[in-house]
């Protein structure tokens, strides 16, 4: 065999931070030596893998086509090192897992999971905090390994699996004049100025296809990329929101805002999304089954969940 893994786990690296001095610093190796070995792979295979246009290295269709082939031997070496291991020693890079939260979920509900996570297991992955279509880019090219997102999309090569109940509601300055007791009808909202997230969020995506249309026209009188920051400017009276029940729970508790009750309610369900073609390592394997069980109820931890 002409091909190495130490090749192999070269042009993954680079596939996912396209740069080749980012790459070489989480190989520890010299910039030269990274070049070098991505070279003798390209020509062993006899195509190019990246499109260069300096300092950027982009992956073409080639690039593409190889790298959940890569990705997977890679990991796959990396669980047999790791089954043949004495019981007990640590390898500093034996639980990396690259994992990411879409922002509601990133602020509210990561710290809970991830903390029961590391209560059970011992360690601890690494998270990446964006909004849904920005993961997505990242699981699709396997710059990630899973992430837990709040939009509702569909892509060919990945795997959406349903995790946990939410649920979107409007949120008012808690001065504001509309009851809260009694549903409203979707007129009632007319003439009120919206405070959203950014384009690309799954909260912004998931107003776009339910509330907005039974709102005819409507003012967006702020866009914000921060949950926290959109709740906060409600309870401010700068206008009101439709955002996660999750994301208000703390200024719902200190009388800051209130939810209006509509005629109509808007669940949705967290999810699990990763590539249909992932490897999944031991340590994905893990984070999925703990993820699986887990309930956010008060004082959950999951370890009961299964292994």
């Amino acid at each position: 065999m002409n091909i190495t893994l130490k090749q192999l786990q070269v042009f993954t690296v680079l596939a996912r931070h396209e740069n080749l001095s980012r790459a070489s610093e989480k190989l520890f190796m010299t910039k030269g030596a990274v070049s070098q070995a991505l070279q003798e792979l390209e020509r062993r295979l006899g195509v190019q893998l990246f499109d260069r246009a300096h300092p950027r290295l982009s992956l073409n269709h080639e690039g593409r086509r190889l790298l959940p082939l890569a990705d997977e031997l890679v990991e796959r070496a990396v669980d047999i090192e790791r089954s043949f291991r004495p019981q007990g020693s640590v390898d500093p890079d034996d639980h990396l897992l690259l994992t990411g939260c879409s922002k509601t979920i990133g602020n509210y509900l990561m710290p809970r999971v991830y903390a029961a996570f590391k209560r059970r297991e011992g360690w601890l992955p690494a998270v990446r905090i964006a909004n849904t279509r920005a993961l997505l880019r990242m699981i699709a090219s396997f710059a990630l390994d899973i992430a837990l997102i709040e939009g509702e999309e569909r892509h060919p090569e990945l795997i959406f699996e349903p995790w946990i109940a939410d649920e979107m509601v409007v949120l008012a300055p808690h001065s504001h004049p509309l009851p809260t007791r009694t549903p409203l009808p979707f007129s009632s909202l007319a003439g009120e100025p919206w405070i959203l997230r950014e384009q690309d969020s799954g909260s912004r995506e998931f107003f776009a296809h339910t509330l907005a249309p039974h709102l005819g026209q409507h003012t967006i009188a702020m866009t914000l990329n921060s949950p926290a920051a959109i709740t906060e400017a409600v309870a401010q009276g700068l206008g009101i929101t439709f955002a996660s029940r999750l994301s208000a729970t703390e200024l719902l508790a200190r009388n800051k805002i209130k939810v209006i009750s509509l005629e109509q309610t808007f669940p949705r369900t967290f999810t699990l999304c990763y590539h249909s073609r992932k490897y999944l390592s031991t340590p994905l394997r893990r984070f999925l089954a703990f993820c699986r069980g887990w309930k956010d109820t008060p004082g959950s931890s999951a370890e009961s969940a299964s292994p």
